[in-house]
């Protein structure tokens, strides 16, 4: 069976978003928040990345952040309130921008799930159940469903390995070495996602070229 891939509009709204997720870092609350479960050390090196690492790192083909797909409880329970108020749940930092992109992303999943759930299970490591889920309700039902509740999280926190990778080669001032390293974490990201829903129908992920500034070292220092 064939599958239509990801096309570079695609692409370039996941390196938008990424770019709006990194962006957030810069406040410390939010990015304490935004961080949790991620170790120390790799906490502290998020938050020191230079506007031109945190370009390269945007440039991943995956979302770098999660809306919990794989959380079947949490989104029942989403689900189930039809957009009600839980008073025990955990509200998201009151932030505007967080809010946005919390609705910006849910909508171009949204889309997604419509149009190629494939595409969205790709650049989310989501089960079809979900995407089928998150599809066959209004767009503004899954935003309100969402509103106030902690859905945006870092992908997979816990997996250092990921995220040493990431931020070593996938901020790398070298194009090709960076391209390599962040389609090997989508790799990665993909084979763990295997073991906990069936598996993503079989085919190669060229990612298209990455357009990231042609800078040196030197520049790495800018802030």
């Amino acid at each position: 069976m064939d599958y239509a891939g990801p096309q570079p509009a695609d692409y370039d709204n996941v390196h938008a978003l990424n770019r709006a997720f990194l962006e957030l870092l810069a406040d410390r609350r939010i990015a304490g928040v935004l961080l949790a479960g991620l170790p120390p050390e790799l906490t502290d090196r998020c938050l020191q990345l230079t506007r031109l690492q945190r370009q390269r790192l945007a440039q991943s083909p995956f979302l770098l952040f999660s809306f919990r797909e794989s959380d079947a409880a949490f989104w029942d329970r989403l689900f189930e309130s039809r957009g009600q108020r839980d008073l025990l749940a955990v509200p998201e930092p009151g932030d505007r921008a967080l809010a946005g992109l919390v609705a910006a992303g849910l909508g171009f999943v949204w889309q997604l799930a419509r149009q190629n759930p494939y595409i969205a299970r790709l650049i989310c490591g989501a089960s079809l159940h979900w995407c089928e889920r998150l599809a066959e309700r209004p767009l503004l039902d899954v935003v309100a469903i969402a509103d106030g509740r902690r859905v945006l999280t870092l992908r997979a926190p816990r997996d250092t390995g990921l995220w040493e990778t990431l931020l070593n080669g996938g901020c790398s001032s070298e194009r090709a070495v960076g391209d390599a390293v962040r389609i090997s974490a989508l790799q990665r990201i993909l084979t763990h996602a295997r073991g906990r829903q069936p598996a993503l129908a079989a085919r190669s992920v060229t990612a298209p070229s990455l357009s990231v500034a042609d800078d040196g070292p030197a520049n790495d220092r800018q802030t």
